[in-house]
């Protein structure tokens, strides 16, 4: 059955019409939009508990959602050219506990992105001035600017900020480069008064000529708090976009967790023409999933993070509590709240000192999960490793890791531009192809395989990946930010910070073009059959290997 979206309200006001909408939602259904916007408002939106990884969950597990999708099956949403306009710092689109979810021809945009952007239009002595979108509210008193964004249906302030009180830095953007700057070198260095111009424009006064970059935009990140993800979707599987555009993600990106077959085709991450900002950090975050992700001819642009991240989760022995069970926790403060396990999944142990794997597989039995104490309690089929209590620097020195959620991965013809820090990072055990993409005007590694025991406890040991016929261009202004980030960069990260053996196996990189400078093409460490050849550099071509074989040095 065909379901339109206009019998159900208002398309300037549509957060109650949406459920409504849903709830008459059946399998094998369409929810069929027209192409105008669509108003979504805090003020209407459904309030839950819900964990996010890799965000500030815990200090947040309520979280506002402007649309969500639960318990369904084989339903689209086929926007047909829509845009839905998000009011206010929550999360767009929840898809939880869903199979067979298609979302087709649709715009994701924020009315007021909470990244401040302030545009450097003149600076004249010591005094600057700066515009700010038509749509970005804000109000000075005594030298502070409080910028915020309200409802219009009544007093309520949906978010607020002062001056750069809530970034750890700020991110500046000119042209097709973007990079960090410590708060120290941005706006409110040195600062004496604020004065509101009007028409959008204020001007700040310094005690000496400031040293602003004319004409960049500065952006002022609020990263102190990921409240939330832009788009979540949890424990669901079968989910596909296509065709849709994203033109800002609220506290984090596009984040999937512990779901099952998903991708992307012809999406478009970019800022819309009134910003310049397209998330508040990462694009598409994959955490713990399996089956296959599959991204083909997307585009990426003016994140505040990474594009792409693909990973796992390490977490660390905690207690023995018999000889199958014993307890498990998240380490990393952005990591935990959620059910990193399910019964009949399975399990793989390593050492964190030398992130080698435990022979075996173990079959998780039961699953308690403590969500206060960021912990699990797994009771196995097998018996725990004998070394399991073992310490290193006084540390654990055994993680685990689900490896039923390690997901094959294609990531195909996509464009990788203007990012402060990494294209794609991928850590899986499945089978990975990267190829027939272009990165341009990326500050770090364009590829970044790494697999970390003791900083994030994003784990993924690699076994059998082919890195081929993508461009790397490194064309960052280095008049802007120094950029000396090999292009794809392979490392391991370890408790003591040492590789004792091989980490990752089985990595091809061919047939791919260069375009690098004077940064290394390729620097890998701690790979077991690593093959490159047909490969072209213009630039250094000199390839840095460490605690490595090849395929020739094994037969």
């Amino acid at each position: 059955m065909n379901l339109c979206a206009k019998d159900y309200g208002d398309s300037e006001n549509f957060s109650l019409a949406f459920a409504e909408a849903v709830g008459k939602l059946k399998s094998g259904d369409v929810l069929s939009f027209e192409n105008k916007e669509y108003h979504f408002y805090k003020d209407f939106s459904e309030l839950r508990e819900i964990h996010m990884s890799n965000t500030d969950s815990l200090r947040n597990p309520r979280k506002y959602f402007a649309m969500i999708l639960e318990n369904l099956e084989d339903v689209t949403i086929e926007g047909n050219g829509a845009t839905f306009v998000i009011h206010g710092d929550i999360c767009a689109l929840g898809i939880l506990g869903c199979k067979n979810i298609k979302l087709k021809d649709l715009t994701i945009r924020y009315f007021s992105p909470t990244a401040i952007e302030m545009k450097v239009k003149s600076i004249l002595k010591k005094t600057a001035v700066f515009k700010v979108p038509d749509n970005t509210s804000y109000k000075i008193s005594e030298r502070k600017i409080e910028f915020y964004e309200k409802s219009p249906f009544s007093d309520r302030i949906y978010w607020d900020c002062t001056n750069d009180e809530n970034s750890y830095n700020q991110v500046v953007h000119i042209g097709s480069n973007v990079f960090r700057v410590p708060n120290k070198k941005g706006v409110f260095k040195n600062y004496k008064s604020v004065k509101d111009l009007g028409n959008n424009e204020i001007e700040i006064t310094y005690s000496h000529k400031p040293k602003l970059i004319s004409d960049a935009v500065y952006v002022l990140t609020q990263n102190k708090n990921r409240n939330t993800s832009g788009v979540f979707v949890n424990e669901s599987e079968n989910i596909s976009a296509t065709r849709v555009n994203v033109n800002y993600l609220q506290g984090f990106g596009w984040l999937s967790q512990m779901c099952g077959d998903l991708s992307f085709e012809e999406c478009n991450f970019v800022p819309d023409s009134n910003h310049h900002v397209s998330s508040f950090a990462d694009l598409i975050h994959i955490c713990s999933c399996k089956g296959k992700v599959r991204i083909n001819k997307c585009l990426f642009e003016h994140p505040h993070d990474d594009a792409i991240n693909i990973h796992g989760v390490f977490l660390r022995f905690k207690e023995k509590l018999d000889s199958k069970s014993a307890v498990f926790e998240f380490v990393h403060d952005q990591q935990g709240g959620y059910s990193a396990f399910h019964k009949g999944n399975k399990a793989k142990f390593y050492y964190r000192d030398s992130l080698e794997a435990i022979l075996g597989d173990f079959t998780v039995k039961q699953a308690i999960d403590y969500i206060d104490g960021k912990s699990v309690s797994l009771t196995f089929e097998e018996e725990l490793p004998e070394d399991i209590e073992t310490t290193c620097d006084g540390e654990s020195n055994i993680v685990v890791e689900n490896k039923t959620y390690c997901p094959d991965v294609e990531i195909s013809q996509c464009r990788f531009e203007a990012i402060p820090t990494r294209g794609i990072l991928c850590t899986t055990s499945g089978r990975v192809r990267i190829f027939d993409n272009s990165f341009s005007h990326i500050l770090m590694s364009h590829i970044y395989i790494s697999n970390d025991a003791n900083e994030w406890y994003e784990s993924g040991p690699v076994r059998d990946m082919e890195i081929y016929s993508n461009s790397f261009f490194k064309d960052f202004d280095e008049s802007y930010e120094k950029s000396d980030f090999p292009i794809i960069h392979i490392e391991p990260i370890t408790l003591g910070g040492k590789i004792k053996a091989a980490v990752h196996r089985n990595i091809k990189i061919f047939s791919n073009n260069f375009e690098n400078g004077s940064v290394y093409p390729i620097k890998a460490e701690g790979v077991e059959n690593i093959g490159i050849y047909s490969n072209v550099f213009k630039g250094k071509s000199k390839v840095k290997l460490k605690h490595y074989t090849t395929q020739n040095e094994r037969s």
